[in-house]
């Protein structure tokens, strides 16, 4: 494979503390990811209350940057995932979620935006990796069930089993009105034949509740204790939860502050990030590593340096587009599991853009490739 998502993670790297990841675990995660093709959205996911520096690796297929067509098999050769992947059944299953995701008119291509893997590391990797995998809906998809178990039909080879449907039917409808599923996953790598759900539209007032409705065999209050001190100070909550003949009883809430991700917020991320020391779920080295994590990177002065992907591309769009990669958090996540203290986790973004100039309009436009060869050379 020509390109790979290696060279930007290894781009990465001076930006990551080795409290947060250690050199070992980042030597894995660019191990996986010299299988991957370069993405323009990846990440890490960090235990924050924990010494230990291992971190999982984030993967974001879109269409924009050719990667759903890799995951189909079609497209730029030089995108494609590596064929040893391939041998395993599990990456069988993916690729003809592919090529259905990637087929135009299909249900799948019109209700999913995008899909996420999630590749759990705990020590060398093996020869070909398994992720989880996730499956996130369009903003204005009709979120129908028919598109998740035909998603998940695919992706674990048979239907859903009955007892499973008909707990996810049972909380999809105990959802208020303005709640609703935003992504949907299935735990290849935990070895969890159920459904992993995430809500949106949900507050800390009204998860308890709900939970309650669907039958979580938790505790209310000990949410609502995690919750309490966080609640303030998040722009928007969503909850995830294991669904399978029954629902299981950990739960994780993410907490989000904005929806862009083109602004760092170094403020607002310290102030939530100091309460989660005061609370101790973070450990102040990594809460110091994390605000340092935030910031951008472009490699003007040294254009060599660039993946060769994104050289190839600078010299099809010229001098007024610059290729710039944004260090940001996605998100922060709170997780409750009965018995055990609550724990959290950050989830670093690694988002490759464009900055360009538009000469006609005289402006500078920032996007993805497609947008910014939209504006420097007029189609």
């Amino acid at each position: 494979m020509a390109d790979a998502l290696n060279a930007y993670l290894k781009l990465s790297a001076p930006y990551l503390s080795p409290c947060l990841i250690s050199p070992t675990a980042l030597a894995d995660l660019v191990w996986i990811a010299r299988l991957l093709p370069p993405v323009s959205a990846s990440g890490f996911e960090c235990r924050l209350g924990r010494e230990e520096a291992q971190a999982d690796l984030g993967v974001r297929l879109l269409a924009a940057d050719g990667s759903r067509a890799a995951l189909a098999g079609r497209g730029d050769p030089s995108l494609a995932l590596s064929p040893s992947l391939f041998v395993h059944p599990v990456w069988e299953r993916l690729r003809r979620f592919g090529v259905h995701w990637d087929e135009p008119g299909t249900l799948l291509q019109e209700e999913i935006r995008d899909v996420f893997l999630e590749f759990d590391v705990d020590g060398p990797p093996s020869p070909v990796p398994i992720p989880s995998f996730f499956i996130e809906y369009e903003r204005q998809a009709w979120r129908r069930l028919e598109a998740l178990e035909q998603s998940l039909a695919l992706l674990w080879g048979a239907p859903l089993a009955p007892a499973v449907r008909a707990r996810v039917v049972d909380c999809l409808a105990a959802l208020p009105p303005e709640g609703s599923v935003s992504a949907v996953g299935a735990m290849f790598s935990r070895r969890f034949d159920g459904v992993r759900l995430c809500l949106q539209g949900l507050t800390p007032g009204t998860m308890p509740g709900y939970l309650a409705r669907i039958g979580w065999p938790g505790q209310p209050e000990e949410l609502e204790a995690m919750l309490a001190p966080v609640a303030g100070r998040v722009e928007r909550m969503a909850l995830s939860l294991d669904v399978g003949a029954a629902v299981l009883p950990k739960v994780g809430v993410e907490c989000h502050l904005a929806e862009s991700l083109y602004e760092p917020d170094t403020e607002r991320w310290t102030a939530l990030l100091d309460v989660l020391v005061e609370r101790g779920l973070c450990l102040p080295a990594k809460r110091e590593a994390l605000v340092g994590w935030l910031g951008h990177t472009h490699l003007r002065s040294r254009p060599e340096t660039l993946p060769s992907n994104l050289r190839a591309l600078s010299a099809s769009l010229g001098p007024s587009a610059l290729p710039v990669f944004l260090r940001r958090l996605n998100h922060l996540k709170l997780v409750l599991q009965p018995g055990q203290p609550p724990e959290a986790k950050a989830y670093l973004a690694l988002l490759q853009r464009w900055l360009g100039h538009d000469g006609q309009r005289k402006r500078y436009v920032f996007g993805d490739v497609e947008e910014v060869r939209h504006a420097v050379l007029g189609g």
